[in-house]
């Protein structure tokens, strides 16, 4: 695995790769990291206490690459208290969280890393990400759906506030670059908000300090139907107690707006939803527990449910939780769509 040395111009990258049972992924995520123009300066790669391969693989990796510093969880402690060892022993200016089942895209960092240097308010960069179907590397469309800014630039906290009122996900961690004082003063990770942790941060972020965008795609990430977060997000109990915690961590922040828990919930609802309405075996009863609120919702979603299953069913149902919940506006996802669309055009 050859790599370039670090840079010397200060702008120091610093990565954080947690890994638990992926030792065959390992390698690809890497690989990709250290074959950056920006290579960064370290690697941490927390090994959170795996029963597979990954030991051997990681030793074998680690040789290989001077940069790479390899620390081990004696039991597993998840990833979210993972993330929070590295960034404590992490000495970069600039924090890459990593994950060993997804990679990142030739050029990330330096874009990310120039783009920061030209606005040194900015808390962040984010540029987008291409998801794939873990099983089948079938892409599966990109994210953000809806696009903060049409062209690279700086999205100032006003921006953001304004954005949030209209949407949200405008920021995906695996295509963002975090400064590690910005995180710092943002309170870092939060492990009682288990995987919305890392959104929660790059919020808070974007709303005190604003962000840099670029839409350009620099990461890809895998989705897999079994993965933790999902299977989590998709369990009644467990959707309910994320939101409850989440609402109570948004109202009780000031650096958000005092709307925000209650568009927050409605956007997590339709989500957790949508998931649930995309398995081969709907749970129809997640769905009226989760978006239902009131009896009128409920009576609607078991009508069209009884009168309309299949495709059908489920397409009627989304619709009606999107008039009810309003999580994003039609309109700036079909702009961003278009402008994609263009952009690919141009680049044939």
């Amino acid at each position: 695995m050859a790599h370039r040395g670090p840079r010397d111009d200060g702008a120091t990258v610093s990565v954080i790769l947690p890994n638990y049972n992926h030792g065959h992924f390992l390698e690809r995520s890497i690989e990709a990291l250290l074959s950056q123009d920006c290579c960064p300066d370290e690697i941490l790669l927390i090994d959170d206490g795996s029963t597979d391969n990954s030991i051997s693989v990681i030793e074998r990796i680690a040789r290989e690459a001077e940069i790479i510093r390899v620390l081990r969880n004696q039991n597993n402690l998840g990833v979210i208290a993972t993330q929070q060892r590295g960034l404590a022993e992490a000495k970069g200016r600039y924090v890459y969280f990593a994950a060993a089942d997804d990679w990142t895209m030739p050029g990330f960092f330096s874009l990310a890393v120039e783009m920061l240097e030209r606005h040194p308010r900015a808390g962040l960069f984010s540029g987008e990400a291409v998801l794939v179907d873990g099983e089948t590397g079938r892409s599966l469309g990109i994210r953000p759906v809806a696009a903060p800014r049409l062209r690279p630039g700086f999205v100032e906290p006003s921006q953001m506030h304004k954005l949030l009122a209209t949407g949200d996900h405008q920021i995906v961690t695996g295509a963002a670059l975090f400064r590690r004082e910005a995180i710092a003063a943002a309170g870092g990770l939060d492990r009682e908000l288990g995987s919305f942790a890392d959104g929660f941060l790059a919020r808070k972020i974007a709303l005190t300090r604003g962000f840099c965008y670029a839409p350009r795609i620099v990461s890809t990430w895998r989705i897999f139907s079994t993965g933790l977060s999902r299977q989590s997000s998709m369990n009644l109990d467990n959707a309910r107690r994320m939101l409850d915690v989440a609402r109570r961590k948004l109202a009780s922040d000031p650096a958000f707006p005092r709307w925000y828990p209650d568009r927050f919930s409605s956007r997590w609802r339709f989500a957790t939803s949508r998931l649930v309405l995309k398995e081969p075996i709907v749970d129809f009863d997640f769905v009226r527990a989760m978006a239902a609120r009131n009896g009128l919702d409920d009576a609607v979603l078991k009508m069209i449910w009884a009168m309309s299953k299949g495709s059908l069913g489920r397409t009627a149902v989304l619709f009606w939780l999107w008039l009810r919940l309003r999580p994003y506006r039609i309109r700036d996802l079909l702009s961003t769509k278009i402008i994609r669309k263009l952009s690919s055009w141009r680049s044939r």
